[in-house]
């Protein structure tokens, strides 16, 4: 009898050990890549253009890029320990001075830099920054992805306000002054007006997941959508359209305009694209450590 249970044991534990390799075995197939250092370094999200100069919000550096005369630089570059000026940037615009401005969420922060310098201007009062748009009179305007809200910061001012409630996660400013919102809500696009009244322009769900908005001068307006990897085109009174889907892009994220045309960013491939105006993409820059 004990022969026999001791025969089962050795059994029983041979058969979980091949069931064990064959798991690993298995696992090891599924197994994705290791991401490779540089992916782990550099996460582009934002792009903002002052001129000839480009400014790009990197998440995984932690700071803010700069492409200037054909080379690119660090603008800054923060820490990686959390809760440090720039640890977790996302966004980054031009105010109508022309100084930069960026959103670190991991500091609840918007920051303007002066003389190469970050310097806090809320004190701490936003939630999760994910898109900053400015207006002509230097007003400006946070999507705060925590809070679900637009919030407003007047000019030369530390004090931040409520001023829509309609869930943004992209926002700008387009030439006429007329605050345009990416929201997660079912109407996915928006404008908002001085009193923060929303008007729906695109209705209903549309987009994948949409991200960011720039609009040129004839009003029409693109929706970067990173799950589609496509960049939409809204024009007044049509349907959306599909303006160009694929690669190069893989999630196009961050979008804004130069010569009335999109210029768009997308941290998978770290590379800013610039669009013709029948929808060809050709690299600007790409960003990657020297």
């Amino acid at each position: 009898m004990q022969s026999t249970i001791e025969s089962f044991s050795v059994r029983l534990a041979m058969s979980w050990a091949a069931s064990a390799l064959l798991i690993s075995a298995a696992a090891a197939q599924d197994a994705k890549p290791p991401i490779q250092p540089l992916e782990l370094k550099i996460y582009p999200l934002d792009v903002a253009v002052n001129k000839d100069t480009a400014y790009v919000a990197d998440r995984r550096m932690h700071g803010v890029w700069k492409w200037a005369g054909g080379e690119l630089s660090e603008l800054f570059r923060g820490s990686p320990k959390f809760r440090t000026p720039l640890n977790a940037t996302r966004t980054v615009a031009i105010d109508h001075k022309g100084n930069v401005l960026v959103g670190d969420s991991a500091t609840r922060e918007i920051y303007r830099f002066v003389d190469g310098k970050p310097e806090p201007i809320t004190g701490g009062k936003i939630g999760t920054p994910a898109d900053i748009a400015v207006a002509k009179d230097g007003t400006i305007y946070v999507a705060d992805l925590e809070l679900h809200k637009v919030m407003k910061i007047a000019p030369d001012s530390a004090k931040v306000e409520h001023f829509a409630d309609v869930n943004p996660r992209g926002l700008c400013v387009d030439s006429k002054g007329t605050l345009w919102v990416v929201s997660q809500n079912d109407e996915q696009l928006l404008t908002l007006d001085s009193d923060g009244k929303a008007t729906a322009v695109v209705k209903k769900r549309t987009f994948n997941f949409p991200h960011q908005v720039a609009v040129n001068s004839g009003g029409e307006a693109f929706v970067t959508d990173g799950y589609e990897k496509a960049i939409w085109r809204v024009v007044p009174g049509k349907e959306p359209e599909v303006w160009f889907k694929g690669e190069p892009l893989d999630n196009p994220v961050g979008i804004t305009l130069v010569d009335d045309l999109p210029v768009v960013v997308d941290p998978r491939v770290r590379k800013v694209f610039k669009f013709s105006a029948d929808a060809k993409p050709t690299v600007w820059f790409e960003i990657a450590e020297k």
